[in-house]
Formats: structure tokens, C-alpha cells, sequence
């Protein structure tokens, strides 16, 4: 997390204790919200400090997930802005299976045959032969880029080739 010296031994002091209280994770977060209520960009901080923390290994585990959000809901936090936190961190891979117009059970054939129709549906040279406007060819161009960029994303999560 890039702490300096003091910073970092203060941080492992802290984390020595709460995992040395008969505390729970629930009672710390209560505790930090009834000090900093008022000082939103401090619980900011603290959410932000537990998704980095939680992805340091590479991945956020389910309950990772549900102490943070057990946070956030302690904290008031707006899901939202949540969502947006988190996104720095965590690519959320749902939305480019929606992008394909498909779902994480999906078999890799499936997902690749709807990329397949999609990118004909949507190729910029196909829909500028139509003699469209050129709003239509310019909306193309993004559509069909961001049906590659999801399945990019979803071969890259499965490791396809």
C-alpha cells in the first residue's frame, strides 16, 4: 500500500489488535463510523483501503466481500459509489457477458458463437453500405468496439485462446 515506515507499523499494530480482540469485524466498523460519521471522506478512505487490501492477493474472496459490505452498510455508504470503488479494483465481468448477450454459464462455444453474429450484426463497413447517417456508422464503430472489448475481457477471464 506504499506506507511509510511509520505508517506501516502503526498499520500493523492495528490489524495485530483487531485480530487479537474478541471484537468482531462488525463492532471495529461501528466503532470507526460512530468517530468519522460526519467526515464522509473518511469512510470513503476506509472502503477504498478495504477493497486494496482485500485485492492485494489478486482477487477478492466472497467473504472479503461480505465484511466490506457489511461496512458499507454500517457506514451508510451509497451502493453506487460503492460499485464505482470497487471497480477500480475488480473488473466486473458480468457486464461484458450482458454486452454479448450472455450469461457466466455459458459455454465458451455459446459465448463465442453470439461474439461471432454480433460482430456481423454490428460491423461498421455492413451498416455503412446500408446508406445510413452517419450517426448510425459512428454508433456502429462503438458498439462493434465494445462487443470486441467484451469478449477480449471474457477470453482473457476463461484463458481462451
Amino acid at each position: 500500500m506504499n506506507l511509510n515506515p511509520e505508517s506501516r507499523s502503526l498499520a500493523t499494530n492495528i490489524f495485530h489488535a483487531a485480530i487479537e480482540s474478541p471484537n468482531n469485524f462488525d463492532d471495529f466498523a461501528t466503532q470507526f463510523y460512530s468517530q468519522f460519521r460526519e467526515q464522509y471522506q473518511m469512510l470513503d478512505l476506509m472502503i477504498d483501503i478495504l477493497l486494496r487490501v482485500s485485492v492485494a492477493d489478486g482477487a477478492l474472496s466472497p467473504s472479503e466481500e461480505r465484511l466490506i459490505l457489511s461496512a458499507v452498510r454500517i457506514f451508510n455508504f451509497d451502493d453506487e459509489k460503492y460499485k464505482k470503488l470497487k471497480s477500480k479494483y475488480i473488473q466486473d465481468v458480468e457486464k461484458y457477458y450482458a454486452i454479448l448477450g450472455c450469461n457466466s454459464n455459458d459455454s465458451s462455444e455459446h459465448i463465442k458463437k453470439q461474439y461471432r453474429k454480433l460482430v456481423s450484426d454490428y460491423h461498421p463497413d455492413k451498416i455503412a453500405s446500408k446508406g445510413l447517417p452517419e450517426e448510425f456508422t459512428k454508433f456502429a464503430n462503438d458498439k462493434f468496439r465494445e462487443i470486441q472489448e467484451a469478449y477480449e475481457t471474457i477470453k482473457k477471464e476463461r484463458n481462451i485462446s
